[in-house]
């Protein structure tokens, strides 16, 4: 016997049986409404994976550290190409016989192989472009076939990082963990990247534009003014941490009053159109209930000597220290170093993870064409994530999918903050990086002075270790006699 239950059609039945169906549609509709957010707080009711509730149970800071404008491949394209001592996984890296052409349109006509960069390339001087445009034009359709043309920078594009010039980074990635399908949010530069990272979205000015250039132009004051309406519609994760008692901090500087930040003038641009914090757009940033939470990026070093990490904290390198061409790589190895001294030193250091990757591939060359993400939107190009934690699985090489909201997705899904938009909702969880079932793994002090350093570092047993003194960086990353270096793109 086959027993079917079915709701009353609104033209039949009672009024009652009409009134119901009103009342059903009305709900229906209500949940339609609140979807994003209601999807993602249901899936924290149900009963979570154990990877979950250990994290949860576990770790109570994430430090989500942002550097500048390097591909994967450029950093990583050689590392652990085969298994070995210091290789338990292979690495999706550049593959062998990877040329790619001068001319897409006459494939015949010549091609350039990447090859290694030498310390002469630590600095580079060339344009690199890496807008919405020459970043379309590189991508060419899923081809990757188009970064000679696109970038106009000879062959600086396809020159990758070895060993011997980015130590720092591979000892990091060897000694803890790193993603190697992990990519930027937007097929971009910084600016939309850079939102993406704390709201799941982008005004859509930024895509086609870059506001905030002060050189007398009108269109550019134009943009900005279009800029700042579309920024203070923009939600963002600091609209979700309103009135919950998450603590939170955005390392970067003092936004200073928003009179000041919206100006553009010939010979000033304000902090509302930096690159790397978008938030300083937002006139909400500014109020007495937010601005308390900006602070100087040399402050992190304080906060995890005294055991007073945030909840939640992103990191926004000063310019000089940020690794985006033509600061030196060697400086932003040093100072990534200093910061996760600071972590694995910290009285914190047991309930933290750590998250350090790059805003956008900087115009340099990589094999692997973006994936669309789960609600159908073009990611941008590979980049870099290094996972830091006590926790973190030694020497793992993570191929799970991910892109900039899977960190923002994971701070709202641990502190229970609800989220944005279906790109943040819906984001994967870093979560294959740890093993909470192993105990806690002993800090790993690395070199921050770059010729005191190599890879690979001895692999460090695990197993609880006792605290580390204080640590106290280099004045070169608390201390700017000149200043901060400006946002680029």
């Amino acid at each position: 016997m086959t027993f079917r239950t079915s709701a009353p059609h609104p033209r039949s039945g009672s009024a009652g049986d009409r009134r119901l169906w009103v009342g059903l549609v009305c709900v229906g509709i209500l949940i339609l409404l609140v979807v994003p957010t209601e999807v993602f707080l249901s899936s924290q009711r149900r009963g979570k994976p154990p990877a979950e509730d250990a994290f949860a149970a576990h770790i109570n800071h994430i430090v989500f550290v942002v550097l500048e404008n390097h591909a994967y491949d450029n950093l990583f394209g050689a590392y652990c190409p085969h298994v070995g001592t210091f290789c338990s996984m292979l690495n999706d890296g550049i593959p062998p016989g990877t040329c790619v052409p001068f001319n897409v349109s006459n494939p015949l006509g010549g091609c350039v192989q990447p090859y290694p960069f030498t310390a002469r390339n630590w600095s580079l001087t060339s344009s690199l472009p890496h807008a919405t445009k020459p970043s379309l034009e590189a991508w060419n359709g899923g081809l990757m076939n188009g970064f000679y043309a696109a970038e106009h920078s000879g062959f600086d594009p396809f020159g990758y990082y070895t060993a011997n010039t980015t130590p720092v980074y591979w000892d990091l990635a060897e000694e803890y963990g790193l993603g190697d399908a992990f990519y930027s949010s937007v097929l971009s530069y910084s600016l939309p990247n850079h939102w993406h990272i704390v709201a799941g979205q982008s005004p859509e000015v930024v895509l086609n534009n870059t506001p905030g250039y002060a050189n007398g132009s009108s269109t550019y004051f134009q943009n900005d003014r279009l800029y700042l309406n579309e920024s203070n519609q923009t939600r963002s994760v600091e609209d979700l941490l309103l009135n919950t008692s998450v603590s939170w901090t955005y390392y970067d500087s003092y936004l200073g009053s928003y009179r000041r930040a919206i100006l553009d003038t010939p010979t000033h641009t304000g902090r509302a159109f930096g690159y790397w914090s978008p938030l300083a757009a937002k006139a909400e940033s500014y109020t007495a209930i937010f601005t308390k939470h900006f602070v100087p990026n040399v402050n992190f070093y304080a906060d995890a000597r005294n055991g007073t990490l945030p909840n939640i904290s992103w990191v926004i390198p000063p310019g000089q220290d940020s690794d985006h061409p033509p600061a030196n790589s060697t400086v932003a190895q040093e100072y990534a170093a200093s910061l996760v001294n600071a972590v694995e030193s910290s009285p914190d250091w047991n309930s933290t993870a750590l998250f350090l990757t790059w805003d956008d591939y900087g115009g340099f060359y990589d094999h692997l064409a973006p994936p669309m993400s789960g609600d159908h939107q073009q990611l941008g190009f590979r980049v870099p994530l290094l996972v830091v934690s006590p926790y973190a699985r030694e020497g793992y090489i993570g191929s799970g999918f991910g892109y900039f909201e899977s960190i923002l997705h994971l701070m709202e899904w641990r502190f229970h903050l609800g989220c944005i938009t279906t790109l943040d909702c819906t984001a994967p969880l870093p979560l294959e990086f740890f093993d909470f079932n192993a105990p806690a793994r002993a800090p790993i002090l690395f070199p921050s002075i770059f010729n005191a350093t190599s890879y690979p570092l001895p692999l460090e047993p695990s197993g609880p270790g006792s605290l580390l003194p204080p640590y106290y960086p280099s004045s070169a990353f608390t201390v700017f006699p000149e200043g901060q270096l400006p946002d680029v793109d």
